[in-house]
């Protein structure tokens, strides 16, 4: 691995450990919690973020299937915390072999075929895949933060 993708994968599993760990703290009412109908949990969020680093790590620049199925994700229910973290943890392991074996070179590439965007469709780079889900990241890690913070105000978990 190069240091480009190094730098990548350490900035990638940084961010996961600053959010799994404000989200070990929380008890189950909290990760559930939701300000009103319409609006995703925490769980939610994570089994969300698990599905998408399956499809833009795994399958867009890995060319694994991820057999994702990216509305089943938001289905607003209350999903078993192990599960969902087993999922996190897995798509985290998927990520890791997948960048252990490229270089920003490989990254150049265009993605896997099942991989478009815009409109018109077009397939976008390796790289251009990697920085979309760090971003798409981050915008969770901010929502489920403030979700966190929201029910702790709201009294949650008191």
């Amino acid at each position: 691995m190069d240091d480009g993708v190094k730098g990548i994968l350490s900035y990638l599993e940084e961010t996961w450990e600053s959010l799994l760990r404000v989200v070990e703290g929380a008890d189950d009412r909290l990760i559930h919690w939701t300000p009103s109908p319409g609006f995703n949990s925490v769980a939610v969020l994570l089994r969300h973020l698990a599905g998408s680093e399956r499809w833009w790590i795994g399958e867009a620049i890995g060319g694994i299937p991820s057999g994702r199925v990216r509305d089943a994700e938001f289905i607003p229910d209350r999903p078993d915390r192990g599960e969902v973290m087993r999922s996190v943890e897995a798509s985290r392991e998927l990520s890791r072999r997948v960048l252990e074996k490229i270089s920003m070179a490989d990254l150049r590439a265009e993605s896997a075929g099942t991989v478009t965007v815009g409109s018109p469709p077009r397939r976008p780079t390796k790289l251009w895949a990697l920085l979309h889900y760090l971003e798409h990241l981050g915008y969770h890690r901010g929502q489920i933060l403030l979700l966190l913070k929201l029910a702790r105000a709201s009294g949650v978990g008191s």
